[in-house]
């Protein structure tokens, strides 16, 4: 008969499913959602610079993980020094709290490190990260917080690098005044009052490497095992191994 259908031969399944097939058929729904581009914001150069120079002034070094320690009271972790890349953030999006001294040392601070890299770069003597600073320096208008994600990271450690590259030219100048000429001769043993110029870990020997200036106005280096403060005058006992560079080195030293 028409319009009738012969189902003795089928299964309930079969049957089931042929009184599905003329319903109305449904778009499956739209999961997926095409990416919105993130936001970005524009940041002068000036302000970013300042902004770096602010977040070293306030952590007081270069925080480079955010710092914790345990709140007893609390009886929980509190954070006790942001990283300075997180302040210097907070300071581009609150630029009010800019002052003019950072904003001057921000300056200060990408005119020393141009000439610095320049001038190192005629001698050959650029490491990798100076090319990161390079590119960094190039930026001359303004950091888009997306696209220079990488350099406004990179820029909020160059206050520290500023400082450090201060402390070692003032210490090169410091021996280069240094004119009271070499300490005894190769294989002396020797005792004598100094001023701690420079004392730098060497992760490679597990020492300090120490500048000093002896009372005579004469420089000397060595290796000891423990750091020795800047500035502090210390009598020394030991052997000179060398004299190079307008310095002697000595071995074996002891703090008398």
């Amino acid at each position: 008969m028409p319009g009738f259908v012969d189902v003795s031969d089928m299964t309930s399944e079969q049957v089931r499913r042929m009184g599905h097939a003329d319903d109305e058929y449904e778009t499956p729904r739209q999961t997926w959602r095409p990416k919105s581009k993130p936001v970005t914001v524009s940041y002068s150069v000036d302000n970013v610079w300042g902004a770096a120079c602010a977040a070293q002034r306030i952590n007081g070094s270069y925080v480079k993980e955010t710092q914790h320690r345990f709140d007893e009271d609390r009886n929980t972790m509190v954070v006790e020094r942001l990283r300075n890349r997180d302040v210097m953030t907070d300071i581009l999006v609150n630029p009010a709290t800019l002052t003019v001294e950072d904003i001057a040392q921000g300056q200060e601070c990408r005119k020393f490190l141009q000439q610095d890299i320049t001038f190192r770069g005629l001698k050959g003597r650029l490491t990798e990260f100076d090319t990161v600073i390079s590119k960094v320096i190039a930026i001359a208008e303004e950091f888009d917080s997306a696209k220079h994600k990488y350099e406004l990271a990179v820029v909020a450690s160059l206050p520290a690098n500023h400082q450090r590259s201060l402390s070692r030219q003032e210490i090169d100048s410091r021996v280069r005044q240094a004119a009271g000429g070499y300490v005894g001769a190769v294989d002396a043993k020797i005792q004598m009052d100094v001023e701690v110029v420079s004392a730098n870990y060497s992760h490679t020997y597990n020492i300090f490497w120490v500048t000093a200036i002896t009372a005579d106005n004469q420089a000397v280096f060595f290796s000891y095992k423990s750091k020795l403060v800047t500035g502090s005058w210390t009598t020394i006992r030991g052997t000179v191994k060398a004299h190079r560079d307008g310095k002697t080195q000595l071995n074996r030293v002891r703090i008398v």
